[in-house]
Order: C-alpha cells, then sequence, then structure tokens
C-alpha cells in the first residue's frame, strides 16, 4: 500500500479518494477536539489543551519537562504552550523553574495541586473520549485508526524536527 503512494507522489493533484480521506480526517480531529474540549469546558473549567498540558506533565519523569519538549508534546505551538503554561502557573497547577546549566531554557512542573486536579478530571475526559470517539468504533477498527494514526503523527514529528 505504501509503495502505491510512494508511486503516485508524481502526480500533482489528489484523488478523489485521497481529498475524501484527507478532508474526513481533518473534519474529525477538529469536530472531537472541539466536541471533547467543550464537554472539558463544562464539567471541568478547563480547555482540552490545558489538560493535556498537565497530562503530559504527569506522565513524564519527575513530573517536569522542558517548555519545547512539553509543546511538541501536546502538539502545541511554544508560544501557546507558554501562554497555557502561564495561566496554570496562576493557578498554582503547574510551576515554572529555569532548566539548569541554560539560561534561556525553561521547565515546567506539576504542582500537587495540578496533579490532584488532574486525577479528579480523568473520568470527565475518559466520558468525553467514550462518546465522541471510542464508542463510534469497533475494536478492529480502533486497532486500525490507532496504527494509522501513530504512523502518520510520527511522520509529522519527524518532518517537524527537521524542520525546526
Amino acid at each position: 500500500m505504501l509503495e502505491n503512494r510512494l508511486r503516485a507522489v508524481t502526480d500533482e493533484r489528489l484523488s478523489p479518494e485521497e481529498a475524501a480521506l484527507f478532508d474526513a480526517f481533518i473534519g474529525a480531529a477538529v469536530t472531537v477536539q472541539r466536541n471533547v474540549d467543550a464537554d472539558l469546558m463544562y464539567e471541568r473549567n478547563r480547555s482540552l489543551s490545558e489538560y493535556q498540558t498537565l497530562r503530559r506533565l504527569a506522565e513524564a519523569p519527575d513530573q517536569r519537562l522542558r517548555m519545547n519538549e512539553l509543546a511538541v508534546a501536546a502538539f502545541l505551538s511554544l508560544s501557546r504552550m507558554s501562554r497555557i503554561v502561564e495561566k496554570l502557573e496562576r493557578q498554582g497547577l503547574v510551576r515554572r523553574e529555569q532548566a539548569e546549566g541554560d539560561r534561556r531554557g525553561w521547565n515546567a512542573i506539576l504542582t500537587e495541586a495540578g496533579a490532584q486536579w488532574l486525577r479528579r478530571s480523568e473520568c470527565a475526559y475518559a466520558t468525553s473520549v467514550r462518546r465522541h470517539v471510542l464508542d463510534n468504533l469497533d475494536n478492529e477498527t480502533l486497532s486500525v485508526l490507532t496504527t494509522a494514526a501513530r504512523r502518520i503523527a510520527h511522520i509529522s514529528a519527524h518532518q517537524r524536527a527537521r524542520v525546526a
């Protein structure tokens, strides 16, 4: 299948099937993001980006990440991540400290209050993700989509790393 894609690279236009897939993919991603974001704002008074920021920090070694690594992990620009971390810091959910040995670099660190908020919010997040995504998929489709999304995300992350 990938070989067919590579051969088709010389054609400048997307086929109707390729365009339909891309439109559906983008439409699904945007719709799910908006719906989960709205649910989290209603249930927990936090955006999906804020939730993802706290979650990525909770999963990180020592519950800390450099700001640029956190931005990549949460699929956000560094400037957007900086604004989110500043907001979460004002609310006592994260703190920032200068990276050791790097006067320009900063780490974001999850506070105990942030970890507690995240634990209290996991059910609301899971309920929303199930309603907007998982309840629409059988196990086989879930597996195929997970594999495809990871492949696409890996390529995108690799391409972003080369450009940065």
